[in-house]
């Protein structure tokens, strides 16, 4: 990218962060700052860990000889970078994937269709791992006295479409679905700058297509490596309650964890999750007998730390755009 577009979306990115920023109560957030002290800094030792493994699980989705064109440390910052304009635009991955392609082929010599290629298996590798993350919460929801059973079939009904949409999803990209679609569009009249764009789809689907087929381990160390940041993501909010003064047990953090993240997955295309997270949490505290403030503080410590990761993750862009590090 020209130095002039890679400038618009960084200020881009600068402006949303601002209007995030100015959309919670700074007050507020300081003050659970002074309240968590050191509580805070192990919140986001805790959370780099997870974002390590959720980077080592998306080179686990490059075939071995493109995986060797970067470091791990390169493909973590390109990762941040990448979900800095994730979080912060109601695209969803829309919003920061053609980021990390164009970061991966710009800095590394791949082609935007691999970089492409890798962040579709990896995005689904992802959503995998987090449906084994649901399976036991969900368990644990449907097993406590403590939540109605309006809100336990509620939970159940959306894990079920949860898991049916990802499947379907992974049957999709394994079959070559959508090149299969595509050959029959582009026989229609549609002009030659669609078909040229649909052969580029094709060929990516093509491509994931024929890494599951060639690259089935990689693509369970991947599962397996997501699954791992899902889990320790749990001493994040272990953390977060400790220091507030409650002691959860595995199965409450399993549940409180499960059914925030499902909440969250619904309510993809809102920047920041605003006032989804809040409301969820609120509800999921209050079903389990909690104080309600409870889980508008926990969501106000997660608001701080995702703005604050927002603010590495375009600092880590406007470094990579205009200095060769």
């Amino acid at each position: 990218m020209a130095n002039p577009i890679k400038l618009m979306f960084l200020l881009v990115g600068f402006l949303l962060l601002g209007w995030a920023v100015s959309s919670v109560d700074l007050t507020t957030e300081a003050r659970l700052l002074v309240e968590l002290g050191y509580g805070f800094i192990l919140i986001l030792i805790i959370y780099i860990i997870v974002t390590w493994l959720d980077t080592v699980a998306w080179k686990n989705n490059f075939k071995p000889e493109e995986a060797k064109q970067f470091s791990l440390w390169d493909l973590w910052c390109i990762r941040q970078i990448g979900e800095a304009y994730n979080t912060i635009t109601p695209l969803g991955t829309l919003g920061g994937e053609p980021v990390k392609a164009q970061l991966l082929k710009e800095r590394h010599g791949l082609s935007l269709k691999q970089g492409m290629a890798s962040q579709v298996i990896a995005r689904t590798t992802f959503l995998i791992a987090l449906l084994l993350f649901f399976v036991p919460g969900t368990f644990f929801t449907l097993r406590s006295n403590l939540i109605s059973e309006k809100m336990q079939l509620a939970c159940l009904a959306g894990m079920a479409v949860f898991a049916i949409l990802i499947l379907l999803f992974l049957v999709f990209q394994i079959t070559g679905t959508l090149s299969i679609l595509v050959k029959w569009v582009i026989k229609l009249p549609i002009g030659n700058k669609v078909v040229l764009f649909l052969d580029k789809i094709k060929i990516i689907d093509q491509q994931i297509s024929l890494y599951y087929k060639q690259h089935t381990l990689r693509v369970l160390v991947s599962i397996f490596y997501a699954f791992l940041g899902w889990t320790v993501g749990l001493a994040e909010l272990y953390v977060t309650l400790y220091y507030f003064g409650y002691k959860p047990t595995l199965i409450d953090l399993w549940i409180i964890e499960a059914l925030a993240q499902l909440v969250r997955a619904g309510s993809f295309f809102i920047p920041l999750g605003i006032g989804a997270q809040e409301g969820g949490l609120l509800l999921i505290f209050t079903a389990l007998g909690m104080p309600d403030n409870l889980g508008i503080t926990v969501s106000f410590v997660r608001r701080i730390k995702e703005l604050l990761w927002v603010g590495v993750g375009l600092g880590l862009g406007w470094i990579q755009s205009f200095h060769r590090v």
